[in-house]
């Protein structure tokens, strides 16, 4: 998560200041393409911190001189924590100020704010404020208590900085359950040494002794330090893991994804096709569970999760090694171009992986699939359909597409995919040359340098683009074929004769 967090405090002789705060830093070397294939990134080396190293050093500050006890967390010898991802290549690093010198003013702004003006109800409590100038902020207050303070207790806050504003509000829940839980951990502590210290010697009667002005000056402390206050040595050190944790699985928890067009009525149709149950678990997290409805909708994959011990094709690039070229190829264009695929056999498994694997050939919005049934369904409930193998399916046409897979002959070969017999019947005819997207997704497939993650993202935008020539034929609003200057259109976009099938489909599967 790109954010800060900082723990701050309000000192009695210093105001408002902050006492520690943790940030990440991603690796900045360049990835490069490996010349075997290899994933990007996979052979580089295990570092001690990712990021400039050299220049983190000098940015550190080490602990102001005129400072008190309670606004130090770390020695004169001690730099800070650092936790590496080495798998996502981040450094989580957690230092007295922030390394950088406008985003340690923009910090402390922030605790300034947090301490002061800014107050919640209840005095304790999570807040948000801020623009897009200074930074936008969640601020948790509350009290720890302390007998030798002021009102026996002493404020403090945690406070999250960042530039991006939803990603901070759409956050808001996750991030306010956990700093509760950390705050909880931090009050607990410092209640048992409150009661420990109250017993051995009430200090309301001890203040409102008038024979006892002069000692307690001398005893009570105006500024006790966090490590004093939890009577735990290593506090700062726990604040750094619950720290990271939360700024890792705030990244975690929220996944960017392409939106192919707008929300349409298609969209809000689809989440209204769910019941959602939200359970809270140990971690934090909101678990989100669909019950699934005895209905055909796309989302019924979400449920056939492909098991490890059952035969199952795991890519695009081992199911066109499975059916051979040829065969690929006319059940690649088949699906490409609206026409209905049947894929029936058994296992289950294998059924529904070949389905799986068949979604990265066309956009979201052209995918509406169901893995398994027990009757033949046609194209107006699903364009792809996994059949029972006692089922009855229609006899292969122009518009369908079959794909039986017969179980091999010999029971103790079920484990292997090699043996069983796919065979596709199809009773149009493959054209001359296959649409463009398709001869550049084969191309792509007999690369042998492109890894699979590579050749995924590759998939992913040729799919956008031609999605793009799609909606622009779209906003015609005339038929494809219809057009009297369809040809130049297509010319200028890039497109030929042989696309004009597939952007027909593509073309009506955009929501409108």
């Amino acid at each position: 998560m790109n954010a800060l967090v900082a723990l701050c405090h309000f000192c009695e002789l210093h105001g408002p200041s902050v006492l520690f705060t943790t940030q990440a830093f991603h690796d900045n070397a360049e990835l490069q393409v490996e010349n075997d294939g290899v994933f990007p990134g996979s052979k580089k080396e295990l570092k001690k911190c990712y990021g400039d190293v050299d220049n983190l050093k000098t940015r550190i500050k080490f602990p102001r001189l005129n400072s008190c006890e309670a606004c130090q967390s770390l020695t004169a010898d001690q730099l800070g924590f650092i936790s590496n991802d080495h798998e996502g290549r981040i450094s989580y690093l957690s230092t007295q100020e922030a390394t950088e010198h406008d985003v340690s003013e923009l910090l402390r702004q922030a605790c300034f704010r947090s301490l002061s003006c800014e107050v919640s109800p209840g005095k304790e409590g999570p807040l948000y404020f801020g623009d897009d100038i200074r930074g936008h902020v969640l601020s948790y207050t509350f009290f720890l208590k302390d007998a030798q303070a002021r009102g026996f207790h002493r404020w403090f806050s945690v406070v999250i900085l960042m530039r991006d504003k939803l990603f901070l509000l759409n956050s808001w829940p996750f991030l306010v359950d956990n700093l509760n839980l950390i705050i909880s951990g931090l009050q607990t502590k410092a209640s048992k040494l409150y009661e420990m210290e109250q017993a051995q010697c009430p200090q309301r009667a001890f203040r409102l002794s008038p024979e006892s002005s002069a000692y307690k000056q001398l005893s009570n402390k105006p500024s006790r330090s966090l490590t004093e206050l939890s009577s735990d040595e290593n506090i700062f050190a726990k604040l750094h893991w619950w720290f990271t944790w939360l700024l890792r699985a705030g990244a975690e928890r929220l996944v960017e994804k392409v939106s192919e067009g707008l929300p349409g009525q298609a969209t809000t149709i689809e989440w209204d096709k769910f019941h959602y149950e939200v359970a809270d678990m140990e971690e934090g997290f909101t678990l989100v569970s669909a019950k699934e409805r005895h209905c055909p909708v796309q989302e019924l994959e979400a449920s056939g999760e492909v098991l490890s011990h059952k035969p199952a094709i795991s890519n695009v690039r081992q199911l066109r090694e499975i059916l051979g070229r040829q065969q690929f190829i006319i059940l690649a264009f088949c699906f490409m171009t609206g026409h209905q695929i049947v894929v029936r056999g058994q296992p289950q498994e294998l059924v529904s992986s070949i389905i799986r694997c068949l979604k990265v050939l066309v956009p979201r919005s052209c995918y509406r699939a169901v893995l398994q049934s027990e009757e033949y369904m046609d194209t107006s409930h699903c364009n792809i359909l996994g059949l029972n193998p006692w089922a009855a399916a229609p006899q292969p046409s122009s518009a369908i597409a079959r794909l039986d897979i017969l179980p091999p002959l010999d029971k103790t070969d079920t484990y292997e995919l090699q043996k069983y017999n796919y065979k596709l019947t199809w009773d149009g005819k493959l054209p001359s040359k296959c649409p463009t997207v398709l001869t550049k997704m084969e191309k792509a497939l007999d690369n042998p340098k492109l890894a699979d993650t590579v050749l995924q993202y590759h998939f992913v935008a040729l799919k956008e683009e031609w999605l793009n020539i799609a909606k622009v034929l779209k906003q015609v609003h005339q038929p494809i074929g219809q057009f009297q200057d369809m040809s130049n259109l297509l010319h200028a976009l890039g497109a030929q004769e042989q696309d004009k099938a597939l952007l027909t489909f593509w073309a009506a599967g955009v929501l409108s």
